[in-house]
């Protein structure tokens, strides 16, 4: 695993330049701060010239200001263009990345790492890693300087810094643990938000507050006490750290008196040990808070890196000639939970097939395996005779076109969002694809029909549009197959039969797996699958499996009683006389 050092010397590296330039013009700019000492110390000499002195002092504060300014320059460009390049490299990586690598993370924890993790580095970069070079440099230099003017005085400077470093170790320890507790308790709070955010209709609809929300409520909770214990052990360290960096001057000036009585250091002396040395330590106080922000950056990177990781090379192999799916023995498990056992399906290229089962039954965890989007646990999956976890993702998209339930819309036109599955597609494509998938009479009559506005998420759209609209998209890929999860849940039963009959009378050659509750709309598949307890139990035409099993005849039977149930009058009667 590459650590997060190497990762962030791999995200600085097309910036290095810009920031040696301005690491190097800051040293130079530190050095200029110590120009006022060493005027003050000619002008303690007689006969000088302090007019000449003064404007050689106006041009070192200007000098420096324009220094610290050209070093901003190029350290902000070089914060703007790793900023860019890490999410641009971030957006890539999460289109490359499988459905599983991601299943474990939280939209907030992908947000924060995308958003806050990045831009955190960024104004690292900008503002403190520049700071942080004038901080290590000008302590430095000024206590060359003090060793210059007197090295026993520089030494009384520097007598504090011991004890100083002692006080930051009791500071700094277990700080890595508290770091990534904070982190994580933020990323929890920031998910839980997220979830109420959205659930605030139902929420007012039943007249509940925040504290009903008990996943919200527990996760501030949480991420209060880390903040109160974090504090309760940071501030008397860190206390005693600011006032030990500032103690030399108790050292300094009795001792320096001491000197002065004794002839061994002069009044010039005294006053700029003193006004050197008060100030020699404080530029420890940024490094240390720089400390702490630099591990939140390799804590931020660390999370990045994952994401980064190349994928290991596929090595490409030739497009199947037929696209039989097959699954051979296959079987998965989420967080060693079994979820599908030892399922053994072949599904011939060209068929219309149906799975069905009660609520929890594996269906969509198959679907998801035979569309490539998650690996099985053990057993294998063949897509015309291959091996489909070889092809790469851009032949399997090419193959195998997906629908769920959940349908997400981008904000745009309707035309923008349909031309996802092809972005070649003519007008005429769309208004084909759109006529498949039982939409082209209502987006026919909006005003602006292809070129109307969908919000983001599609939230200007029923959940029947969206889904209408998911199908249509998927349509235009133009795929072998089409799997469809529960992708027409929100149409009523006769738009739904509609579909299915239009899709196999005019794209016959394609493959259609359907995942459906209503099965009068998929009744005439040329097989359904009957999904019971993660294994496929039954299979076959539906006159067949409502002679030879339990299980469909039984839904079967639910479904088509509930068809047929109505509300009467009291006294009125079912049977015809």
């Amino acid at each position: 695993m590459t650590s997060p050092f190497a990762t962030l010397r791999a995200l600085l590296s097309d910036a290095r330049q810009r920031l040696w330039r301005a690491y190097c013009i800051v040293a130079v700019a530190v050095l200029m701060e110590l120009v006022p000492y060493y005027l003050l110390w000619r002008a303690s000499e007689p006969n000088t010239d302090l007019l000449r002195l003064a404007l050689v002092l106006l041009a070192a504060l200007l000098g420096k200001y324009l220094l610290l300014t050209l070093a901003g320059y190029f350290s902000h460009l070089a914060a703007f263009d790793v900023l860019y390049r890490t999410r641009l490299k971030l957006a890539t990586a999460l289109t490359r990345l499988p459905l599983a690598a991601l299943a474990g993370r939280s939209n907030a924890s992908v947000r924060n790492i995308i958003m806050n993790d990045v831009e955190r580095l960024e104004q690292f970069i900008a503002h403190h890693s520049v700071d942080m070079v004038a901080a290590l440099i000008s302590p430095l230099a000024a206590a060359l300087f003090l060793f210059w003017i007197d090295w026993g005085m520089a030494l009384a400077a520097l007598a504090t810094v011991p004890l100083a470093i002692i006080a930051q170790k009791l500071f700094s320890r277990g700080m890595q643990a508290r770091t990534e507790a904070y982190h994580q308790a933020s990323t929890e709070l920031d998910s839980a938000m997220v979830e109420y955010v959205r659930g605030i209709p139902v929420m007012k609809a039943f007249q509940q507050s925040v504290t009903a929300f008990r996943l919200l409520d527990q996760r501030m909770h949480r991420y209060h006490q880390l903040v109160e214990s974090f504090t309760r052990r940071a501030v008397p360290a860190w206390s005693v750290f600011v006032v030990l960096l500032n103690a030399n001057l108790f050292i300094l000036l009795p001792f320096g008196l001491w000197r002065v009585a004794q002839g061994s250091l002069s009044v010039t002396q005294l006053v700029l040990t003193l006004m050197l040395g008060s100030g020699l330590l404080k530029p420890l106080l940024r490094i240390t808070f720089l400390g702490t922000l630099l591990r939140e950056i390799f804590a931020g990177v660390a999370r990045i890196a994952p994401l980064l990781a190349e994928k290991p090379p596929q090595t490409l192999v030739a497009m199947p000639t037929q696209y039989d799916l097959q699954a051979d023995a296959v079987s998965f498990s989420y967080k060693n939970t079994p979820v599908l056992q030892g399922i053994r399906l072949q599904l011939p290229a060209g068929q219309f097939y149906a799975m069905v089962g009660t609520s929890g039954s594996g269906k969509s965890t198959l679907a998801s395996l035979l569309a490539g989007l998650h690996a099985p646990s053990s057993g294998l999956i063949t897509l015309g005779g291959q091996d489909l976890s070889r092809f790469s993702d851009a032949q399997r998209a090419s193959m195998i076109a997906v629908v769920t339930q959940e349908v997400f819309l981008f904000k745009g036109t309707l035309a923008d969002n349909l031309r996802i599955g092809n972005p070649q597609a003519s007008e005429s494509q769309l208004w084909q694809a759109l006529r498949l998938a039982q939409a082209e009479r209502w987006v026919a009559l909006l005003p602006q029909q292809l070129q109307t506005p969908v919000g983001e998420r599609g939230v200007t759209l029923s959940g029947g549009e969206q889904q209408r609209i998911a199908i249509a998209r998927a349509l235009l890929a133009n795929t072998a197959i089409l799997i469809l999860d529960e992708a027409t849940a929100f149409a009523d039963a006769l738009t739904e039969a509609a579909f299915y009959r239009d899709l196999r009378s005019e794209r016959p050659t394609m493959s259609v797996l359907s995942i459906a509750h209503r099965l009068y709309a998929v009744q005439q598949a040329d097989q359904l699958l009957v999904m019971e307890h993660g294994e496929l139990v039954a299979q076959g035409t539906h006159q067949m499996l409502l002679k030879q099993n339990s299980t469909y005849r039984s839904l079967w039977e639910q479904q088509f009683a509930l068809a047929k149930w109505h509300i009467r009058a009291e006294g009125e009667s079912d049977v015809i006389v």
